[in-house]
């Protein structure tokens, strides 16, 4: 007889309500299951979006650094071409502009730099003209591009064309400064000073969706590997009179 029962309830089935808990049941680990992965897929995102903003940041950086270790010593003011035109002065507000984007803002001297590539698919010597500019942003944006424009071949006969690489998005703000061994300053001129600075600061501000909370800037102090005669001859007096150099 008990036997007999068992059967039946095993042939009757589940009941609704037994098909509606479970149901639930399943639908509420579908959910959580469903709310875990999308919040790991986003995290995966944002994740992998900062390593590759922090690369370019890396990289940018890195080329900066290359140019201002680079720098090649100014040439007299009535020095004649090739010498003139391969080492150029150092000054803030130059005349030549060789960003083609008009409403492009300079904030960097014409840098004469041996940060040139030197192989087989490049006809040219390893100095190039190196100038740094904020640009307006591509994408209608109230932020700038960190803009690099590069020209190779300072001995063209005609006007020489100029590489302009968008090497960061999203810039608030780029500015050059120049240590002269006791202070930093915001210019330079090397026709008045016959001198290069003892290092060099480069200032990167990025941009933020809370303009209210501007980012503190990025730094980066890069020294002058070269110095010119009257440096010299600056430091050798200052040493004589017990000074520091």
């Amino acid at each position: 007889m008990t036997s007999r029962l068992g059967q039946r309830r095993l042939d009757r089935g589940f009941t609704l309500l037994e098909l509606l808990i479970a149901g639930v049941v399943a639908g509420f680990v579908l959910l959580v299951i469903n709310g875990t992965y999308f919040d790991a897929l986003k995290l995966h995102n944002s994740t992998e979006a900062k390593v590759d903003q922090d690369l370019v940041l890396d990289r940018t950086l890195g080329l900066v650094q290359r140019d201002l270790e680079g720098l090649m010593l100014p040439a007299a003011a009535n020095a004649q071409a090739p010498v003139g035109t391969f080492s150029g002065q150092f000054q803030d507000t130059p005349t030549n502009t060789p960003c083609q984007e008009l409403s492009a803002v300079r904030v960097s001297p014409d840098l004469y730099t041996t940060s040139g590539a030197v192989n087989g698919w490049n006809p040219y010597s390893e100095v190039q003209e190196v100038t740094y500019f904020l640009a307006p942003a591509s994408d209608g944006s109230n932020t700038k591009n960190f803009v690099r424009a590069v020209t190779n071949n300072l001995l063209a006969a005609t006007q020489p064309t100029t590489d302009e690489q968008i090497l960061l998005t999203g810039v608030a703000d780029a500015q050059f400064d120049y240590y002269d061994g006791t202070q930093w300053d915001t210019t330079w001129d090397s026709t008045a000073t016959s001198t290069l600075p003892v290092a060099i600061r480069f200032s990167l501000s990025l941009a933020r969706s809370d303009s209210a909370q501007p980012a503190a800037p990025i730094q980066l102090v890069v020294p002058v590997l070269v110095s010119t005669k009257t440096s010299q001859t600056q430091t050798a007096q200052q040493q004589a009179a017990g000074g520091t150099p």
